[in-house]
């Protein structure tokens, strides 16, 4: 269980780190996508294998050939699926408006339904649809983005707040199309160009954690190690 959380972290944290404002794009000429990352812990390694058409991710395998597919409608990723689940984006005027996670063998989904308070603000709101009446309940009423220069600086939902902090380095999947569009349900998951070095998780008892992360970068400042101080895991990128 504890390696399945920490790989999680791991994918997240480079999902967090994928994604780009227009203003940090255009200071970004470089067109690297990663081929290749290995996850390590005290349980072994795991390796995941990427494919692309162009800046477009088409795939991405992992062992005991799970793989993982994305279809695009124009620029905009439109659908992630497996053999285990299929996710749905739809977009307004650019701008993701709902994701919906459908398991198979279930009788609902869920759908997040995203909100823009401002050009620095995302709400969204968690709901439960049963399929054969389309009924829905709320699940998770609270949760909320918080950006600054295209990084999300701050995660907030009823049990707890989350912070970042980022480097001034790319992240690995800066360059991915349309990765920038996308939020997820992990806490880690959210629009941002840089790499996270640290965050800190606060929990409505006033408790927390902080973990570090540390980096190692090719000569173009793209990330080819991360390493978490706080636990035995690590994260390498080959492009």
């Amino acid at each position: 269980m504890m390696r399945k959380i920490t790989y999680l972290l791991c994918i997240s944290l480079m999902m967090l780190a994928s994604c780009s404002n227009d203003d940090n794009a255009a200071q970004n000429t470089e067109s690297r996508v990663p081929k290749k990352q290995i996850i390590s812990d005290l349980d072994g390694s795991v390796a995941i294998d990427f494919v692309f058409d162009g800046n477009k991710i088409v795939s991405s395998t992992y062992p005991d050939n799970y793989v993982v597919k994305y279809t695009y409608t124009g620029d905009l990723i439109t659908k992630k699926e497996a053999s285990d689940f299929t996710d749905e984006y739809n977009y307004t005027n650019g701008k993701l408006t709902t994701y919906l996670r459908k398991l198979p063998g279930r009788d609902y989904y869920d759908k997040y339904s995203y909100t823009y308070e401002s050009s620095d603000v995302v709400s969204f709101v968690i709901s439960r649809v049963t399929i054969s009446t389309s009924a829905e309940e709320i699940i998770s009423p609270k949760n909320i983005y918080t950006l600054k220069d295209g990084n999300i600086i701050k995660y907030e939902t009823s049990s707890s707040v989350t912070t970042y902090k980022y480097d001034d380095k790319n992240s690995p999947m800066r360059n991915v199309l349309g990765f920038n569009k996308i939020f997820a349900e992990q806490p880690q998951v959210s629009s941002s160009v840089n790499n996270v070095i640290s965050y800190t998780v606060t929990l409505v008892d006033n408790n927390s954690y902080t973990n570090e992360i540390t980096y190692a970068f090719d000569e173009n400042n793209f990330p080819t190690e991360m390493n978490y101080k706080a636990i035995s895991f690590k994260c390498t990128y080959s492009y």
